[in-house]
């Protein structure tokens, strides 16, 4: 079920607001537990077997959460040895979906041989949901999130606005908004959600789909070895730009909406890219949520490391 879908924006986006909102008024756990079994819904949409592959995943990164709460203080290099297996766990996992194919494919085209390219069924928003994971077992090895619950950590890793494609969030900023939304309607956040949701929607429609038809074409021809002349490959290379821009940023400024509609503020994940005036400024403009992630809890503890080492 795609945002700009009739199912979602007709069906799926009324009902769960509705429910949330009545739920909302005697108890906000009702409300909550709503959102999560809505973002289970969601998730299981497209293809129900999402959640036969998905759910073994988040329950093992809980338990391994638990095991780094034990052990965090009391025994910090088993803790250790917990992250390390949780962090090797949660990459693998990706890369058997995401890149096996890709893989066996390269092993086939580079040393001739006949490795069988079978169908890997790719789970909903895996990465999304792999970096967060990874990000939340890191959290905790660090004592940056001290407490957490089943139902809190399900609500955060399903959370819906944000599971297709981002923007990359933390538990310890989603937590404090969950545990303090009202769970009633809020006629500002109502309005910003729908100038965002609408925003998007029409870079995604208006800009982004309409892109396609020009740039598939040119590079359907360049495939298969059709002369391409000048100006026809700047068109390619710039509306292919403009076309994944567009759709991104449509995507990303629609889940900032629809998570407004209940009180949440997401992460903003482009800042104007095409503005930039070096490449470090364009990454740091676009899809700052992995930028802030691979910063976060890649480049920071490697350059510790490597630092205290030649110290």
């Amino acid at each position: 079920m795609l945002f700009n879908s009739y199912e979602f924006i007709f069906g799926f986006l009324p009902i769960v607001l509705a429910g949330f909102y009545v739920l909302g008024a005697p108890r906000r756990d009702w409300a909550l537990l709503w959102l999560t079994i809505a973002s289970l819904a969601f998730y299981a949409w497209w293809r129900p077997l999402n959640v036969l592959l998905i759910a073994p995943s988040i329950l093992i990164n809980l338990g391994l959460a638990r095991l780094l709460e034990r052990y965090r203080l009391a025994r910090p290099p088993l803790a250790r040895i917990v992250l390390i297996c949780g962090i090797a766990f949660n990459v693998c996992f990706l890369g058997y979906f995401k890149y096996t194919m890709f893989l066996r494919g390269a092993v086939n085209d580079m040393f001739g041989t006949d490795l069988v390219l079978t169908h890997i069924i790719l789970p909903l928003g895996i990465s999304f949901i792999t970096f967060q994971k990874i990000a939340f077992l890191a959290d905790v090895h660090a004592g940056r999130v001290t407490s957490f619950t089943f139902r809190e950590y399900a609500l955060f890793v399903l959370f819906f606005p944000q599971l297709i494609a981002g923007p990359i969030v933390h538990y310890r900023e989603m937590m404090p908004q969950f545990r303090a939304i009202s769970a009633r309607f809020n006629a500002e956040d109502a309005a910003v959600g729908l100038s965002l949701f609408f925003m998007g929607l029409a870079k995604k429609l208006l800009l982004a789909d309409p892109l396609a038809p020009l740039v598939a074409p040119i590079y359907l021809r360049a495939m298969y070895g059709a002369h391409v002349g000048l100006v026809d490959a700047w068109i390619a290379a710039l509306g292919f730009l403009l076309q994944v821009y567009f759709d991104f940023s449509g995507y990303s400024d629609m889940a900032l909406g629809l998570a407004r509609f209940f009180g949440i503020k997401l992460p903003v994940n482009f800042n104007s890219p095409l503005k930039a005036t070096s490449i470090v400024d364009y990454w740091l403009r676009w899809h700052q949520s992995l930028t802030r992630f691979l910063t976060a809890y890649v480049y920071n503890p490697l350059t510790l490391r490597f630092t205290r080492a030649w110290m």
